[in-house]
């Protein structure tokens, strides 16, 4: 099904989200999720935080695995991301050398999750992180809790910044992907949702472009045929919106022309039964 035809829903219920994890809708979008005044603190304090750039993990058709920065795009310094550590993956070769690779890799994760709460909730305090305000919203309309990784709980909810450029809509600076975490490191994960409440939005560009093509397999590389000439939908956000999409679907996002983007950005999985799984 052509994702021009897709339904966008305006509230998280149980059916809408089951809809987006099938494929079968293209967004949740939750208008005026947070307040502006809640937002633009937020955005302050992030602003004056220590911060560095980010870098995205990919896999090419050959099955190598490369990194790039995003257009523009940084994060808290404490605030550490899987991406980060699946270098260690493709170098470790045989089945057992990669499970001792993903222990290490998760041991390194988690003994970061306290240190990165604990300065996001600084930045956003007096306030309550946007995360954790989407959080209970989901959990009272469809259930879910924060995943884990032998009992341990781990992190959920970061913030993404991307400067304002003057190049935002140049097509070489706007990486098309998709967001899909390792079966070595989730093997019952079906599928994953992307969600980001959005605490700074430009005036022009910071739209989140969605592309007609179907969902990626999971551990599968972008096909190298997919580029910007394909169609797609573009959700432009205000200040305080939520949206959810299938993050399995190819996507890309553009910064701004005349200010920031900032999102608090998270990962909902599903492993085909109820509550769902939050981290980041």
């Amino acid at each position: 099904m052509s994702i021009l035809s897709l339904p966008i829903y305006d509230r998280v219920t149980r059916a809408n989200v089951d809809a987006l994890l099938q494929g079968e809708a293209l967004a949740i979008w939750i208008r005026g999720f947070i307040g502006v005044d809640h937002c633009d603190h937020i955005y302050e304090q992030v602003r004056m935080a220590p911060l560095e750039p980010l870098l995205v993990h990919y896999t090419r058709e050959d099955g190598t695995a490369d990194y790039h920065t995003h257009a523009n795009v940084l994060r808290v310094s404490d605030d550490h991301q899987l991406d980060g550590y699946f270098e260690l993956l493709g170098a470790a070769g045989a089945p057992d050398a990669q499970q001792e690779a993903v222990q290490a890799i998760m041991k390194e994760y988690l003994s970061s999750v306290d240190k990165a709460n604990d300065t996001n909730n600084r930045l956003c305090a007096p306030y309550r992180r946007p995360c954790d305000v989407l959080f209970d919203h989901l959990d009272d309309t469809c259930g879910i809790k924060v995943a884990e990784y032998n009992g341990i709980k781990m992190k959920f909810g970061t913030f993404l910044l991307n400067e304002k450029s003057p190049d935002f809509d140049n097509p070489a600076t706007i990486p098309i992907h998709v967001d899909s975490v390792p079966s070595l490191l989730f093997p019952r994960l079906q599928a994953q949702l992307g969600a980001m409440v959005y605490c700074r939005v430009p005036n022009v560009g910071g739209e989140l472009r969605v592309y007609d093509h179907p969902l990626i397999p999971r551990d599968a590389p972008m096909p190298p045929y997919l580029d910007h000439s394909y169609a797609y939908r573009s959700l432009k956000p205000c200040t305080g919106d939520a949206i959810l999409i299938n993050s399995r679907r190819p996507h890309a996002v553009l910064p701004g022309k005349d200010d920031d983007r900032l999102a608090n950005i998270m990962f909902i999985g599903s492993d085909g039964s109820r509550p769902l799984s939050i981290w980041t």
